[in-house]
């Protein structure tokens, strides 16, 4: 099962391919100093240079996926054109914008990003880190020319993952006890989602259970899939109302299940300082929530729920190509 759930990767035979290629994501992107041997040199420039163009061509493929996507889906794929102003940051040294989406990633981009603008969050407590990234959203700048032409002149970014993985991750974060964002508003929801879902629980003698007293994944996904609320809460909104990528496209399409490669071609494109590039995603590669994780909590539900949760959020999964999973066919 696990191993059928792993078949919606679509990335899987661009791995093989960078492995094939020889083309090792802890290369340095600097060349070697000059008492090295002159074919060490050329030899870590070669390979460089086939990375960078190998990526290219992922990310067009990426990008040609996407606009495929927006042309074959409804007429309300664009969103209002707006909403990119709201969550996007930038970073005037890099004429950078990067879209971020809670769940995928979004702490470390902002992390990265105060860092880009010389911020060090460390030394900063929750309030003053939230006050700090305020300062470099573009919803920041208030004269919209500048502000439009930032957005057009830059290299926009957005980082996606597989819409389950982002459910789970965002249920095992703020509707359990456990997680770490477990408090305040969504301590308050997440009993609530027990109370007024339960009754469409699969497992009848469930339905009136006391335990447990927050809601379960089942609830959650029930939730999600009946809510009327407008904006949804960003930890489970789709992408189109975060950051509308079919009416702005983005040059680069960063995932997470690829990250270390992208993240090093971005680290080159944009052309990070050393002081940037060690700070750019620190921590994050390899944090994904992982297929087999996100396997446990959808094998707790009906096959029929985790349909209709793919046709809730097909468009999802059709812009940045996550193939439907196997195993809810």
């Amino acid at each position: 099962m696990v191993g059928a759930f792993a078949s919606y990767f679509p990335c899987l035979s661009q791995v093989l391919f960078l492995k094939r290629a020889n083309l090792r994501d802890t290369t340095p992107l600097t060349t070697v100093a000059m008492t090295e041997p002159p074919q060490v040199q050329d030899s870590q420039v070669q390979e460089s240079q086939e990375f960078m163009s190998l990526m290219k061509s992922i990310q067009k493929e990426r990008k040609e996926t996407l606009q495929r996507a927006c042309t074959n889906l409804e007429k309300n794929c664009k969103g209002t054109g707006t909403t990119h102003f709201q969550r996007a940051f930038f970073s005037k040294r890099y004429q950078l914008a990067a879209c971020d989406i809670y769940k995928s990633g979004s702490t470390t981009m902002m992390h990265s990003i105060l860092k880009m603008n010389g911020v060090a969050w460390e030394s900063l407590n929750f309030r003053g880190m939230m006050d700090a990234s305020a300062k470099i959203r573009f919803s920041s700048i208030t004269d919209n020319e500048e502000k439009t032409a930032m957005w057009n002149a830059y290299t926009k970014i957005i980082l996606v993952r597989h819409p389950f993985e982002r459910f789970v991750s965002g249920y095992t974060n703020k509707l359990i006890p456990s997680g770490v964002g477990f408090g305040g508003y969504y301590k308050e929801l997440s009993p609530q989602l027990n109370k007024e879902y339960r009754h469409l629980r699969s497992d009848v003698s469930k339905r009136n259970a006391t335990e447990p007293k927050h809601a379960t994944f089942e609830d959650f996904l029930n939730y999600l899939l009946t809510t009327k609320e407008r904006p949804m809460d960003g930890h489970w909104a789709d992408y189109v109302q975060l950051c509308e990528p079919c009416a702005h496209g983005y040059d680069v399409i960063m995932k997470m299940d690829t990250l270390e490669n992208d993240v090093r071609y971005v680290t080159s494109l944009l052309n990070l300082t050393a002081e940037h590039s060690k700070d750019f995603f620190k921590n994050q590669i390899g944090r994904s929530t992982k297929s087999n994780k996100t396997m446990e909590y959808f094998e707790t539900i009906p096959k029929e729920l985790a349909n209709r949760l793919y046709e809730n959020r097909r468009r999802d999964f059709e812009m940045f190509g996550y193939r439907k999973p196997e195993w809810i066919c």
